[in-house]
This record gives structure tokens, sequence and C-alpha cells, in this order.
């Protein structure tokens, strides 16, 4: 049996970050990823600020930024906002492997094609058990979705809300706006959720739905439909879809010699599901706190909650987003209409992202129908 101070399940944006900053803080880590390859194996529309890669530590190059983007926010009745603040659109496999990279040269160990089947507490330690062999961990760090292998093990059957989402890379696109990401808001277009159009070159685009109380695909198709003079004659060359969790994070995510983060601590953005930014930033803080634990000799839970002091930034955002979430979703197509004609830039920024709501809810403070269904439940 092999001891390892740190082994981290799973090689997405918080697995590889953990992996990174629990071997930059000196513990003797192992990845464990049961995919072939390090890479984005879930569907996402490749789109992050700016501020994602500083905080990973990864430098804006040609080979991981495809492209600058400004953004484009749809009302039901097609109503343009435009948000001129610059993010990437990045290939998302490329990021993650530099990061894996960054994590292989402080001294991480990383394993492809080793999938985790369990996870046993064994004393003060865990035995991770996978289809190959069996490792002997001070501390575990579960960064393995939101079907979570290693949550499942230790018991938590907390998991926030989900929403199925689905998502074609189409290529031959004739794309108005090859330098926007466009999202789409409507309960016609997408129930409970958004449709995406996000581009990767002019000929190149991901077209992305997320939907809640009906089938996804469907509502993908209608909307691919609705665009056909950009997309009509595309093709499909990838076909993906995934759980997003939207539900906020769950009550608890740290436990004696375990930390989950990512999607398995619903460590995602609701009003958006972003969380490429928010998984980097939870993995980052889950190393640091699990290198420092193991070398100090005390991986309890007490120790480890260290971790909710360095993410709380994070938890308040998410917690505010989730808020804005709940009194966004029961908006009518007419409302969502109404918003957009008040609504700037800044204001879907804050809202979405889960900064500073109580502005904006003071600012639809004086609109008779929006005070009541949206300022107060934000305030």
């Amino acid at each position: 049996m092999i001891e390892r101070d740190v082994v981290v399940v799973g090689g997405g944006p918080a697995g590889v970050s953990a992996a990174k900053s629990a071997a930059m803080n000196g513990a003797d880590v192992l990845l464990l990823e049961k995919y072939p390859t390090i890479m984005a194996n879930k569907p996402c529309g490749e789109a992050c600020s700016q501020e994602t890669l500083v905080t990973a530590g990864v430098k804006p190059s040609h080979r991981i930024v495809m492209h600058e983007a400004y953004a484009l926010v749809y009302s039901p009745s097609m109503i343009e906002i435009e948000i001129k603040r610059i993010g990437y659109n990045i290939n998302k496999s490329f990021f993650i492997q530099e990061i894996a990279a960054q994590a292989a040269e402080y001294g991480a160990d990383i394993h492809v094609r080793e999938e985790v089947t369990a996870v046993k507490r064994e004393n003060s330690k865990y035995l991770v058990k996978t289809n190959r062999e069996t490792y002997l961990a001070k501390v575990v760090i579960g960064a393995d979705g939101y079907n979570s292998t290693v949550a499942r093990s230790i018991g938590v059957t907390e998991r926030p809300e989900p929403i199925p989402t689905v998502q074609y890379i189409m290529a031959n696109c004739k794309l108005k706006h090859p330098d926007a990401v466009r999202f789409y808001l409507g309960n016609k277009v997408a129930p409970g959720g958004y449709a995406w159009i996000f581009p990767r070159t002019e000929k190149l685009a991901e077209v992305g739905i997320g939907v809640r109380g009906a089938v996804a695909k469907d509502y993908l198709d209608a909307f691919v439909k609705k665009f056909s003079d950009e997309l009509g004659n595309a093709k499909i060359i990838d076909y993906r879809g995934a759980p997003v969790p939207i539900g906020g994070a769950i009550s608890e995510s740290v436990f004696d010699g375990v930390l989950l983060v990512g999607d398995a601590a619903g460590h995602v953005i609701p009003l958006t599901g972003a969380g490429i930014h928010s998984s980097v930033s939870a993995g980052l803080a889950a190393g640091k706190v699990a290198a420092e634990a193991v070398a100090e000799g005390d991986t309890s839970k007490q120790r480890l909650s260290e971790f909710y002091k360095l993410y709380d930034n994070w938890l308040n955002r998410i917690k505010r987003s989730l808020k804005a979430m709940r009194a966004v979703e029961v908006l009518s197509d007419e409302e969502l209409d109404t918003l957009a004609r008040i609504f700037q830039a800044e204001d879907i920024l804050d809202l979405a992202n889960g900064l500073d709501i109580g502005r904006v809810a003071k600012k639809l403070l004086s609109h008779p129908v929006l005070a009541f269904k949206l300022a107060r439940q934000l305030l």
C-alpha cells in the first residue's frame, strides 16, 4: 500500500488547482483522474474573466486564450444589453493542462485512467481504492464532480439543485458577432435557465442551453433553428451534456481528513452556472490548507475548516447569486423585458455574479412591480 500526504480525486479546474497548491506548499501529492486525459471532459461554455487566469497563475498565451470577448445579453423580446468588459474565450483543456503541468513541476504525481471506487476511513487516515491500486492518504480532496464518489463514500448525501445542460460544438457557423459571447433569457427559450452562443473562431461555436423542468436537448434544437441564418448549415462535431449544480454551496464541505471542492461542493455561481474561477479558487484554498494541516500533523475537521476562511469571499458571492437566482426565476418574460429596459451592464454583472446585489435592489425599489417581486427579495 502506497501512502501519500494528499490524494486529489478529479482533474478538472478544482482538482488540478488543489494538486498544484498542495504540492507548492510542500505536500506529497497524488492526483487521480478517471478519464484517459486531463482535459475539459464536462461540457462548458469556455469563457471566463481575465481575473480567472490571474488567480490560476496562468499566462494568457495564444495557446490558451482563443480570443478576447465582450458579452451580449438578450431578453425574451431580444432587447440587447452590451457588456463591454473584456473577458476571454479559452481552450479550457489547455488551461487545465497548464495548471496540471505546474502541479507536476512542484512535484505532484498525476495518474490518468485511474478511477477511484471508494474512500474509507482507516484510523486517522483514508484508504483510497481505485481500479488499479489502494492508497493511504492523510487528506483526501474530492474534486470529482457533481456525482462525487468521495462525497458518497464518506456519507455526504447533500447535493445542490442541478440544472441539466446540453452543448453542441458546431462547425461551419456564420457568426454575426464573432467576438461576443451571447446569452439568451426567456421562458420560451430556456425555462429556468438560459441559452448561449460562444464563438471559438469565426466558423466554430459552442451552442448550449440549461433548462429546468424540461428536456434540454429539445430546447437546444429549437434554439439552433431560431438562428438558422447563423447555424443552419453548421454541423455538430461535439455533443455532450451534464448536470451543473446551481443550488448553492453544500452546508458542509470539510470533514476529518476530507475536503470537497468544485462541483462536488456546489462551488458554482448559481445565476450563471459559471464555475471555472470559483472552482480554481476553491482548489487553491483546499490544497494550501491540506498541505499545512499535514505538516502540522493535524488533519481534523477543525484544522481543515480554515478552508472556509480562505474561501469566504466566494461563499458569500455564491449565496448572493443564489438569492438573485431565486428572485429572477419567478419573473415572467414581460418582467424580464422590463428588467432589460432598466438595467445597465454593471447591474447585470453585479446581480449575476453575486456582487453588489443590494445596490441593484435599491435601483429597482421605485418600480411598482419589480420592487415587490425582485428588489425586496434581494434586500
